[in-house]
């Protein structure tokens, strides 16, 4: 019973340091990814953008999948100062599964797939899946992250994208349709 508690708390603070995000170092601005159509990516390509938006899923994950539809919807859906990219936990060696629920799903944005040593710690997000995160351009995790499936997708992450805009000091957005 006591280690079961032990380890309880001790879950219980890697998730709120996952969703309350860090203080001051940019951790998420120094990382050099492949991408799942085997090109790459890195927290320079987010300083290009006002906020990234980075959802965590995995294949073996029922609601991570249900969810990627709306997802990807979502993403076609954004302005050009905001990106959306998915990083799949799993994807390494189950590249094709990954490809078949993306493509499955419509989604036709950035999937990272592996990286370096700064890719890596990033991953640690990831405690619980799907958890999404806003990124500043300068590699800060803004606000709290979203843990799990959201019944209304577009309305949750439209409000947490609007706050992390207002911290930055910048417009909010609305929706293509």
């Amino acid at each position: 019973m006591k280690n079961k508690r032990i380890f309880l708390a001790i879950l219980s603070a890697l998730l709120i340091v996952a969703l309350t995000g860090c203080s001051g170092s940019g951790e998420f601005g120094s990382f050099t990814a492949s991408t799942l159509d085997g090109g790459s990516f890195s927290g320079k390509d987010m300083g290009k953008k006002d906020l990234t938006v980075i959802n965590f899923w995995g294949t073996f994950c029922s609601p991570c999948i249900a969810e990627m539809p709306d997802l990807a919807a979502f993403e076609k859906a954004l302005p050009d100062n905001v990106q959306l990219i998915t990083v799949c936990v799993d994807a390494e060696g189950n590249e094709e599964t990954a490809k078949e629920i993306l493509n499955y799903a419509g989604y036709e944005g950035i999937t990272l797939v592996d990286g370096d040593d700064s890719f890596k710690e990033m991953l640690k997000v990831a405690q619980a899946i799907p958890i999404t995160i806003f990124i500043g351009p300068d590699g800060e995790q803004i606000g709290e992250g979203i843990l799990g499936m959201q019944q209304d997708l577009e309305g949750a992450y439209l409000s947490a994208i609007n706050s992390a805009l207002k911290e930055l000091g910048k417009a909010e957005i609305s929706l293509e349709k």
